[in-house]
């Protein structure tokens, strides 16, 4: 019963960190550009020289076209002189669903609302017991998780 409970806690906490991960780099923003083989890159740094692409805010529907010659350009949206950002098509922002992660977001907060203690693995390796505030937040990116990646 205890390892059962152990391998539960660990579990929960294994799925914890991936989503918390993935919640870290949200609100960021960004460069997107295609390569040299047709692929979209995404990436906090921007794109090779003689590459056009644009800088993309994640905490809108922004967008800004850059050309090649024009260089790198800041990954901001503040508004500025030549800081010319456009609203996005909808289309093409629209995240897809992932039925992957919709079901660690489920199994993730089914843990939450289960487990009395949760307990998570730091950098040095050693473990500790999350408190119910930080509870309430990885319960509150699991239901995020859920909305955005589950039918």
């Amino acid at each position: 019963m205890k390892r059962a409970i152990r391998t539960c806690v660990l579990t929960a906490a294994a799925v914890l960190f991936t989503i918390s991960s993935l919640s870290a780099n949200a609100g960021r923003d960004y460069y997107r550009w295609m390569d040299e083989r047709g692929n979209p890159v995404h990436s906090d740094r921007p794109p090779p020289k003689g590459v056009d692409y644009e800088v993309v805010s994640t905490g809108s529907s922004l967008t800004r076209q850059v050309d090649a010659e024009e260089g790198v350009v800041p990954a901001e949206v503040e508004p500025r002189v030549g800081n010319d950002f456009k609203q996005a098509d909808t289309k093409q922002s629209r995240i897809e669903k992932n039925p992957e992660y919709c079901q660690r977001a489920r199994d993730n907060l089914y843990l939450l609302d289960r487990v009395a203690r949760i307990r998570l693995r730091n950098d040095q390796g050693e473990y500790r017991y999350i408190d119910e505030e930080e509870k309430d937040i990885q319960r509150q990116n699991a239901i995020d998780a859920i909305a955005v990646h589950c039918d």
